[in-house]
């Protein structure tokens, strides 16, 4: 018993430290946002919200931040297609169901960078150019996993003898699927859509490598800026991104609520 006692003790220990070093971040950030002086200081000697001003003035920054949306948009309605697809077709799958699902699951453990020169050479020998386009897919990629894992725990939780009873009553396929299987974890799918959503929107490494000149992301334009320069403007447009993370959190936990309510 007293084992017990010392080792959940340790683990609570670590749980904080590592807890501690993912905020120290978040800690330094958000301070220098709201600093007067026009360079980065921690901690700042004067407080003023100017910095948010001129990044919501500036049309670089917004139309960075236009971009990201949309491709992250475009990227999250295809990954949670897909995902959604993904988590049905693998319920009904008899034989080789691992398999696949390891393969699925493959983009979450496949460094970015590979996926990114992989994408941008496989649209070269086909004779395209990499592009927003390729940049959308590359991140639907990413994203699919996600959707498929959030859905497919929904799914877990829907007792199959619902779409067994619905085809003895005489609904076919695609009826049982979009009138019972469907409604039962569609609150799955929404909070994978916001997942994904905030997955693309916050990606960098794809977006880098396969952005045409001239049309950054929002990170992209962060990583540009914090390599040329050293101004507040942009611990301001990370505390912005912040903002819409946490957001993004709470509206995917609440949606996860509701569904196991």
């Amino acid at each position: 018993m007293t084992e017990l006692r010392w080792t959940s003790r340790v683990t609570v220990g670590l749980g904080l430290v590592i807890a501690l070093f993912l905020l120290a971040p978040l800690a330094v950030i958000l301070p220098v946002a709201f600093s007067a002086d026009s360079f980065l200081v921690f901690p700042p000697q004067e407080w003023s919200s100017r910095w948010f001003s001129e990044v919501l003035n500036d049309p670089g920054w917004r139309d960075a931040l236009g971009l990201s949306a949309r491709i992250a948009a475009g990227a999250a309605a295809l990954a949670t297609v897909a995902g959604t697809c993904a988590a049905f077709a693998l319920r009904r799958l008899r034989r080789g169901g691992r398999a696949l699902r390891t393969l699925l699951l493959a983009p979450l453990v496949v460094p970015q960078l590979v996926l990114a020169l992989g994408l941008y050479l496989a649209v070269d020998d086909l004779g395209g150019r990499a592009g927003l386009g390729t940049l959308l897919v590359g991140q639907s990629v990413l994203a699919t996993p996600i959707v498929y894992l959030s859905v497919a725990a929904g799914l877990a939780g829907v007792d199959p003898a619902l779409s067994r009873a619905a085809s003895s009553l005489g609904h076919r396929w695609p009826s049982v699927l979009l009138r019972v299987e469907l409604p039962l974890v569609a609150r799955s799918v929404l909070g994978s859509a916001v997942l994904a959503f905030g997955l693309c929107f916050d990606e960098s490494v794809l977006a880098y490598y396969l952005s045409p000149p001239g049309q950054e992301t929002l990170p992209t334009r962060i990583w540009l800026d914090a390599s040329q320069s050293a101004s507040p403007a942009i611990a301001a447009i990370s505390a912005l991104v912040i903002g819409l993370a946490v957001v993004l959190l709470g509206l995917s936990m609440l949606v996860t609520r509701r569904r196991q309510r």
